[in-house]
């Protein structure tokens, strides 16, 4: 989810139909039980950030905490004020996915099915192995994935993790 605008831009068209559920993504870096990580609405509390009251990764004094993700597009501490909205109301569920998580989403999907997604967009198709099996099974399901960018622009960062280098 990063900052949402990407998230909002395909959640937009479904907001009014109730039987569509929404899930946002958000970066689990190197897992929630970690300070490395961008999981704003998972660990974060409201507060506010640029201007807006929103949740925010922040200390007890409400200064911003640094935050960790292998994708720059999701390595933010707030979220927007809509998505802070969708969690309250619970119109959106959001879960956080690990940096081990998205990349091996990101190999398989380039393995199989020839697309070599963003780093951002593996974070939701990693998410897919965790959905998938708590739908129901005999009710047809259509799940649409936002692969909203082109990982070639992150194969630096991918070649480096496979080389088992530590992303900073």
């Amino acid at each position: 989810v990063g900052g949402g605008s990407n998230a909002i831009g395909i959640f937009a068209g479904f907001l009014d139909d109730p039987a569509t559920q929404l899930y946002g993504v958000e970066a689990g870096g190197e897992g929630i039980d970690t300070d490395r990580h961008a999981a704003t609405l998972t660990l974060g509390r409201e507060g506010i950030i640029h201007g807006m009251k929103t949740y925010v990764l922040q200390d007890k004094y409400g200064q911003i905490s640094p935050v960790h993700s292998i994708s720059a597009g999701l390595d933010y501490p707030g979220i927007g004020p809509e998505h802070a909205h969708l969690f309250q109301t619970k119109r959106a569920h959001y879960a956080p996915i690990t940096d081990t998580e998205a990349m091996e989403a990101l190999l398989l999907t380039t393995r199989k099915e020839g697309i070599i997604p963003a780093i951002e967009s593996a974070h939701a198709l990693a998410y897919l192995s965790k959905l998938c099996p708590t739908l129901p099974k005999d009710k047809k399901q259509t799940i649409v994935v936002n692969v909203s960018g082109r990982g070639d622009k992150d194969m630096h960062t991918v070649f480096s993790i496979l080389k088992g280098e530590k992303y900073e």
